[in-house]
């Protein structure tokens, strides 16, 4: 690992922080722990049973040496690895713990947390929605959560100069094997403990690139499906199979495909006005979208997936638009085209907006730009 600079360290987090500190009397406990692994919530009982072992388990790490800390917790055993048995205080590195959304992965961040913390640490509790290994479905849409999270966060700390580690000690397998994968994109080395030791086994990261070529004539399908649109097998069978979560007849994007979207979308939105369904651009908002810069077009070209897919889902209704709290879509009060139809708009970000009209279940699109767009929409 790099001396000298600050780490980003996100570290996935089981519960063997909970099962570790169980004596040999409590072995039905252990055994009601197992069972309510993908559990959102606990019984009454369960629950108190829980929080008592959860202050159990702080109160061991505060007192432990390291070596029962890295007896207790694996996460932490991952941690001592990193840091060559000594936890540094004060320093500028920034810890996530990525945890289950379970009542008992959500305890066990916490206990990791707290200790972490009354070592000085900056570290917080990331819990990717849906999170759990309870079915398939629901552990793909809190992968494809995580992976979201990941390119939103992870870039500005690179940008700042951290150097990125997965620490991979701790979690269920399955989460393990996603986030091993992920981390081929997202982090500078991966680590693991080396079977049932102590040693740090180190991956760097490898030089992967993904080739968009295959995936431009997709873009809109693609941008579309991001935000959760399905189509029907036949439209998109040519993007590859493992990018796709499909059945006999329709198709959106795998966790694959989210990771692959997510690593390519500012390429891919950031070049071209892609022609979305229910969308028409007028000339004027054709400019404004050649005179943004990449991020920007990225961004825009997002949120235009999204009203489209709103549209699509609602076959034209615009009045749909307004349930969406992001976009804040209304008509000015007072504001009307040369041939008397009522102008509207829509929220891209905080401080850019897009002018609208609404006919025959399309918008055609007339500005884009920042609130001055306002004064002439």
């Amino acid at each position: 690992m790099l001396k000298g600079k600050p780490k980003f360290v996100l570290s996935t987090v089981g519960i063997s922080v909970l099962s570790n500190v169980l004596d040999q009397s409590e072995s039905a406990l252990g055994r009601q722990l197992s069972k309510a692994a993908n559990l959102l919530s606990l019984d009454h009982d369960l629950e108190q049973q829980v929080d008592a072992l959860a202050e159990r388990a702080l109160e061991r790490l505060k007192q432990g040496d390291t070596q029962e800390n890295r007896r207790l917790s694996a996460e932490l055993n991952g941690l001592y690895g990193i840091y060559g048995d000594v936890l540094p205080d004060n320093t500028a590195d920034f810890h996530y713990l990525i945890a289950t959304d379970t009542a008992l992965g959500k305890k066990a961040a916490e206990v990791i947390r707290d200790f972490l913390r009354v070592v000085k640490f900056n570290v917080d509790i990331y819990v990717p929605k849906g999170l759990s290994t309870a079915n398939p479905l629901v552990f793909s849409s809190g992968i494809k959560d995580l992976i979201r999270w990941c390119e939103e966060i992870i870039p500005g700390y690179r940008d700042k100069n951290y150097h990125v580690v997965f620490n991979l000690t701790g979690a269920f397998k399955s989460l393990q094997g996603h986030l091993s994968i992920m981390g081929m994109f997202y982090a500078d080395e991966i680590v693991y403990i080396f079977e049932a030791g102590s040693q740090l086994l180190r991956i760097p990261r490898l030089p992967l690139q993904i080739d968009t070529g295959a995936l431009c004539k997709y873009r809109a399908e693609l941008a579309m499906m991001a935000q959760g649109h399905v189509f029907p097998l036949e439209r998109v069978n040519g993007i590859p199979d493992g990018l796709l979560e499909t059945d006999e007849q329709s198709a959106t994007l795998s966790s694959w495909g989210e990771l692959v979207w997510q690593r390519t979308k500012e390429q891919l939105l950031g070049e071209e006005l892609i022609q979305f369904p229910r969308l028409h651009y007028e000339d004027k908002f054709t400019k404004d979208f050649k005179d943004a810069d990449k991020q920007k077009r990225m961004q825009l070209q997002e949120t235009l997936a999204k009203i489209s897919c709103i549209l699509e889902y609602n076959n034209g209704d615009t009045s749909a638009l307004k349930r969406d709290r992001g976009l804040q879509y209304e008509v000015y009060e007072g504001k009307r085209t040369k041939d008397g139809k009522p102008i509207g708009h829509f929220r891209v970000s905080e401080s850019h907006r897009v002018t609208c009209t609404a006919e025959g279940g399309k918008l055609y699109l007339r500005r884009y730009g920042d609130h001055s767009v306002n004064d002439n929409p």
